[in-house]
């Protein structure tokens, strides 16, 4: 049992500079422990010895939805001595209504060492769907994600969208590393996650202590998520952070050999090989979600989380490659850099029923916070990352420098700064009834709007005004942050105490009413002296630039005055100098008229000046 816990430790959350440059060790290691962790979660109970079993279908994908898909027989080889042993750290199955598990999927909790937060895991055996398919789609997920521009968890399959792809690596033999910010968007009082995660995915994994006697080690594909801390990804106004650890893994149990040459009269029918998942996570989803609510609604999420993705699958008759349309995905992560902010304003509800169909269209287990989607999750997060559900949300409907630049470039920053820096302080309801899920969307959105101006503004210098202007942004942030997490608490509680008192729910929903209005009359205060100090300082910095313009021109008007008078002053030595000339030239001139008068006669000179002027 430590040597499971060990390996879910090598799991947990990494900083991006912890990284190795090289990978492949890296890598190996986490896909070593990802399968013993695989290897760990027992098998569905009963079932058909390996040597025993046959395939049930006589042609490939023959499903087209979740429904089609049915549980199978067939069970693996063992694996090695001892991870079974190891199987045992997870005890029995977690009980499930039927309702909430219609494919029977055995769903197991475990406690963790580390006291943060349990471990559930679930794996069966599928028929109806291939290999191949269920590969291609989980590859996809992600994919189409990224290659799709919009507000929070824009394009996803099940609840977590892609933004963006921070980075992407692959080493030949091994798998591929890419680290990806992820976000969710629901409705209700809870403001929408952000994930930082360090993914990696291989077809290589799997090792002889999966495969035992000789048997040959089947096609497989295993995703294994670390939490993660880049640089590039600071706190999002708006966003509240979570996380996740999981592991995931598909392979298929070899029934029939694939052909060892294509073309094969036979190529097909190792398609029909059953399909066995596994996945193990663990999640916390951040705010004020406590974690007995996450953890409590976490199996019934996991097994709806099949469901959903089977369903998104088997609808499609060809699943392109991931990697596809990569130029298509960068240039939508361009777009989706500007516009997956927080989520945009919601209207006024005027009918909170009329409003479900909308919601219930997300899907995802993040809808499951508010109640409007049961279950179902993003290929690669774990579903209980915020897996409170319909009934305790909504128990009346039961079903977070260095040097400076002159004073001129101070004023000139602060110039356009104001253009871009004001922000809508947004109308923030006074009244966020706990059953309109869409009121206190509009509410929680109204936040996020307010607080989008300043992360689309144009960037700061390093000016002592600038900075400034960086601390209130920071300052603001956490306010709404505090404020985020306060809407979590309140809507928890009132819950909570419905669920303990029905009896009493007009006066807990009058409760909450008044705490949301006193939250509403707090923000709006709070922002309100940020932005009374923002206008401030922007003030502040006009009056510095209009001073050190005037500054500017009386320093020009001064330089051209001194220049003025030093051209004079030259002017003057320059005609001092001549008249001193013209003197002595004058001097030597009635010198020489003189000496030649004496030596030539007195009519020489004049027939020397005609000779000249006949010249």
């Amino acid at each position: 049992m430590a040597e499971l816990h060990k390996a879910l430790e090598q799991i947990g959350p990494i900083d991006w500079a912890d990284v190795p440059q090289d990978l492949g060790p890296f890598m190996k290691n986490l896909f070593e422990n990802g399968e013993l962790i695989c290897n760990s979660v027992p098998p569905p109970s009963g079932g058909t010895a390996y040597e025993a079993s046959k395939p049930t279908h006589s042609e490939p994908d023959t499903a087209k939805s979740a429904k089609e898909v049915v549980n199978s027989d067939a069970r693996p080889v063992d694996p090695h001595p001892e991870h079974v042993a190891l199987q045992k750290s997870w005890g029995k199955p977690v009980k499930l209504n039927a309702k909430d598990n219609p494919l029977g999927i055995s769903v197991y909790k475990m406690a963790a060492k580390d006291r943060r937060g349990a471990w559930f895991a679930r794996r069966q055996v599928l028929e109806g769907v291939s290999f191949t398919k269920v590969r291609r789609a989980m590859q996809r997920e992600f994919a189409e994600s990224l290659a799709q521009a919009g507000g929070p968890g824009a394009g996803n399959v099940r609840g977590i969208g892609g933004d963006r792809r921070l980075d992407k690596k692959a080493v030949d033999g091994v798998g591929k590393m890419e680290a990806l910010q992820l976000s969710a968007q629901f409705p209700g009082p809870t403001a929408p996650r952000e994930f930082i995660t360090l993914l990696l995915t291989t077809e290589n994994a799997l090792s002889d202590k999966t495969s035992q006697d000789k048997h040959p080690i089947p096609r497989h594909y295993m995703v294994v998520s670390k939490p993660l801390t880049h640089p590039d990804t600071p706190d999002r106004e708006g966003y509240v952070k979570g996380s996740y650890e999981s592991v995931e893994m598909i392979r298929e149990i070899p029934l029939t050999p694939a052909p060892e040459k294509e073309g094969a009269a036979d190529g097909d029918k190792h398609e029909l090989n059953p399909v066995e998942w596994i996945m193990i996570t663990r999640s916390d989803p951040g705010g004020g979600i406590p974690r007995f609510m996450v953890e409590r609604g976490t199996p019934g999420s996991i097994a709806a989380d099949v469901s959903k993705f089977l369903d998104w699958a088997c609808a499609k008759d060809e699943i392109p490659d991931a990697d596809a349309d990569e130029e298509l995905q960068q240039k939508a992560q361009a777009e989706q850099t500007q516009q997956k902010g927080p989520p945009p304003a919601a209207a006024p509800a005027q009918n909170s029923q009329a409003q479900q169909p909308a919601v219930q269209q997300q899907g995802g287990i993040f809808a499951s916070i508010t109640g409007a989607v049961e279950a179902g999750i993003e290929a690669y997060a774990p579903a209980s990352v915020a897996n409170y559900t319909h009934n305790y949300m909504h128990p009346e409907d039961d079903t977070s420098d260095s040097s400076s630049s002159s004073d001129s470039s101070d004023a000139a920053s602060f110039a356009s700064a104001k253009d871009h820096h004001h922000h809508d302080m947004g109308d923030h309801p006074a009244q966020h009834p706990a059953h309109d899920s869409a009121a206190v969307a509009a509410s929680t959105t109204s936040i996020g709007r307010a607080s989008s101006a300043s992360s689309s503004a144009v960037p700061l210098g390093n000016s002592p005004h600038d900075k400034e202007l960086r601390k209130i942004d920071k300052d603001r942030a956490k306010i709404e942050a505090k404020i985020h997490s306060k809407q979590d608490n309140e809507a928890v509680k009132l819950a909570s105490r419905k669920e303990k008192h029905p009896e009493d729910s007009a006066k807990y929903q009058e409760q909450y009413d008044a705490a949301m209005a006193k939250l509403a009359e707090k923000r709006e205060k709070e922002l309100g002296k940020l932005e009374q100090k923002r206008e401030k300082e922007i003030s502040k910095a006009q009056r510095k630039r209009s001073v050190q313009l005037n500054k500017d021109e009386a320093n020009r008007v001064a330089r051209e005055r001194d220049d003025f008078r030093n051209q004079v002053d030259m002017l003057k030595r320059e005609n001092g100098l001549l008249r001193e000339q013209m003197t002595d030239l004058q001097r030597e001139n009635a010198i020489l008229v003189e000496k030649v008068n004496k030596l030539a006669g007195v009519g020489a000179l004049k027939e020397i000046q005609n000779e000249v002027a006949h010249q």
